[in-house]
């Protein structure tokens, strides 16, 4: 009866292996596409190209003016004196705007600063522009097609004062995509994004129920093959740490949601502006240190991968040897100290926790400096969003540390301390 007991654990932690190695291959391939949309859709958002981008600005602009200008009534007589008023309402427009940036915007300014349209540059050509928006109106067939005139006239301004390099990425994203319009971009981006999370969910609560399970068995129905017992444990915890440092730990985002304010009168609104967003697993992060070629950055890099990847994964290589040859590893004090005592030195653990408290404080810092970017202006209705939270790699490394106590308690009972 026994006998049968220690086939079906074996048996079962076999098939449950299996199945989980198949989904933390599919988990780490859906999190590498996720987190590729991700950032996709937030370099898409971002508010270089809404609010700070004058290709925006230009429409709204263009409607403005088409719909003042409109009003003007224009005669033979009239026509020095309409030019005078048509140079004077494009001073006020481009001085409303530079106000409303400048100024009423408060704490956003720091983002506008030498981001946008050089306005000054702008104001020298408006004698220009009055005099075509003025030979336009005289041309009564072409009062109807005001608004694409002027749309025009306004593009090709913005084309000489405004740096369109800033726009190389963004047109290399939408190529990519094949949507064209970045709305419709951005809309297919959350899709995709939403989709493929709700998979990631689903697969590491799936993978953390398939694990838990083969360490439950294992601890709680001990076979008399310890060795067996042993290697499943060990590879729940490899799988654990595979996945945790592999998959994105943590999202930082700060965005304005929805920014509404008047310009002459006319409701101008500007929606999901993307200020600031990062999603990084530990590799990536020590990729990064490590690309910056600073002495500084480099050694942080260094420290990151010592105790978070290189000391468990030695960790887990020393137990297999202490559960394979346990007569010659009892006499290498150095396999010993990795297998029993590394957990305090691998740091896994207390990583967790920092990154923990690290996430704690981004979310407050930038909740914070949210809610002072709300209540910046009375004129200008600011609605913003902090997206800081855990993402599923953390809850793995999580489950490693956890995993890594257990294994390191498991082979310490079953086999006689040496010293």
């Amino acid at each position: 009866m026994k006998t049968n007991s220690n086939k079906i654990v074996i048996a079962a932690s076999i098939v449950f292996l299996l199945l989980s190695l198949f989904l933390s291959r599919r988990l780490i391939f859906l999190a590498k596409q996720n987190q590729e949309y991700r950032i996709d859709m937030a370099e898409i958002n971002n508010i270089r190209y809404g609010l700070l981008n004058a290709d925006e600005w230009k429409y709204y602009l263009a409607e403005i003016l088409t719909q003042k200008i409109n009003e003007f009534q224009l005669t033979p007589e009239n026509q020095e004196q309409l030019q005078t008023q048509i140079e004077n309402l494009l001073y006020r427009l481009l001085d409303e705007v530079d106000k409303i940036l400048q100024n009423d915007m408060g704490r956003i300014k720091r983002f506008v600063m030498n981001a946008f349209v050089d306005l000054e540059k702008l104001k020298e050509n408006v004698p220009e522009l009055a005099e075509a928006l003025l030979e336009e109106m005289a041309k009564p067939e072409n009062k109807e097609n005001l608004n694409e005139y002027v749309l025009g006239k306004l593009d090709s301004f913005v084309a000489e004062t405004f740096n369109n390099d800033e726009q190389v990425k963004l047109n290399l994203l939408l190529g990519e995509y094949e949507r064209g319009d970045r709305n419709i971009t951005s809309a297919y981006l959350e899709q995709l994004t939403n989709q493929t999370t709700n998979k990631l969910r689903i697969d590491a609560l799936l993978l953390i129920i398939f694990l838990s399970f083969i360490f439950g068995i294992n601890i709680f129905f001990a076979t008399k093959n310890r060795q067996s017992r042993l290697l499943f444990l060990l590879l729940v915890a490899f799988i654990f740490l595979l996945n945790g440092i592999t998959i994105p730990m943590i999202d930082i985002e700060a965005k304005i949601s929805r920014l509404t304010f008047q310009l002459m009168g006319e409701n101008i609104i500007f929606e999901n502006q993307v200020l600031f967003f990062q999603r990084k697993s530990i590799i990536d992060v020590v990729w990064i240190l490590i690309s910056t070629r600073k002495i500084d950055m480099i050694f942080v890099g260094f420290l990151i991968f010592t105790f978070s990847v290189l000391f468990p994964v030695t960790k887990l290589a020393c137990s297999y040897f202490t559960i394979r040859f346990p007569q010659k590893t009892a006499r290498l004090k150095w396999v010993y100290f990795f297998t029993y005592k590394s957990g305090k030195w691998s740091m896994a653990d207390v990583f967790v926790v920092a990154l923990f408290m690290a996430f704690i404080g981004f979310n407050g810092i930038i909740g914070d400096q949210l809610s002072h970017l709300s209540n910046t202006n009375k004129y200008v209705e600011i609605l913003t969003t902090n997206g800081t939270n855990l993402q599923v790699g953390f809850y793995m490394f999580l489950m490693f540390c956890l995993a890594g106590l257990f294994l390191s308690e498991t082979i310490q009972k079953s086999e006689p301390d040496p010293n």
